[in-house]
């Protein structure tokens, strides 16, 4: 792990980072987590990125999921399950709030590679005036899995899974939220599908930071688990 740079807070508090890991990568058709890009796996690169900014980084995944934390390294870090299986990224936020030392949380899925650690403390800071904040998109679209969350939609993240939601989605409705503004992020992308990985790699090489590292060589097969 990295030393810690000037930490995100939110209200001048510190902010948990929880890094959603679960999933089975359906469409993906291999573990995301474990998907090689430069330097190391997806999950690392995502990791490396918020360590340094925050004192507690925690990593949600799925009741039964295996997950070596080995080679992430440091006490900031801490594998957190869902309740039980298939309950979405509601069931992981949940995980993981529920587990934090803090009362805010910034959440970001395993499958976002670049993280702008500047609009995460954006997100951070206008949650201090609310129970989420959520960047949207100059479409109205929301970005539900590179948001802050607060303690207090725990109970309403429960009632919605006993009605069998598992979107983050509605709960934006039910608790006070404070839509930020994403604008023209170019940066923010999920890697969902095997192209989207490969495209994400051919961007890296374009911009010259690994010439050497070519999609496939070193990837999952399209039939990995």
């Amino acid at each position: 792990m990295t030393v810690m740079e000037r930490g995100i807070r939110c209200g001048g508090r510190p902010v948990t980072a929880i890094v959603l890991a679960g999933g089975r990568g359906r469409r993906m058709k291999a573990d995301k987590v474990r998907l090689p890009v430069p330097g190391g796996t997806l999950l690392e690169r995502v990791v490396g990125q918020l360590a340094p900014h925050f004192d507690e980084v925690l990593i949600s995944v799925s009741p039964g999921q295996a997950l070596d934390l080995e080679g992430l390294g440091g006490p900031k870090l801490r594998l957190v399950r869902d309740e039980a299986p298939d309950l979405g990224p509601l069931g992981g936020v949940l995980a993981g709030l529920k587990a934090a030392a803090n009362n805010t949380a910034a959440v970001v899925a395993c499958d976002i590679p670049d993280i702008d650690v500047r609009f995460l403390r954006t997100l951070a800071a206008a949650a201090a005036n609310a129970e989420i904040a959520v960047p949207v998109t100059p479409g109205g679209d929301f970005e539900p899995l590179f948001a802050a969350y607060t303690k207090a939609v725990i109970p309403e993240i429960e009632k919605l899974l006993d009605a069998g939601e598992r979107s983050l989605i509605p709960l934006f409705g039910r608790c006070r939220t404070a839509a930020v503004p994403l604008g023209n992020a170019g940066w923010l992308r999920n890697l969902n599908t095997r192209r989207d990985y490969e495209d994400y790699l051919r961007s890296l090489r374009s911009r010259r930071k690994v010439p050497w590292f070519r999609p496939g060589r070193s990837g999952p097969s399209p039939g990995g688990s």
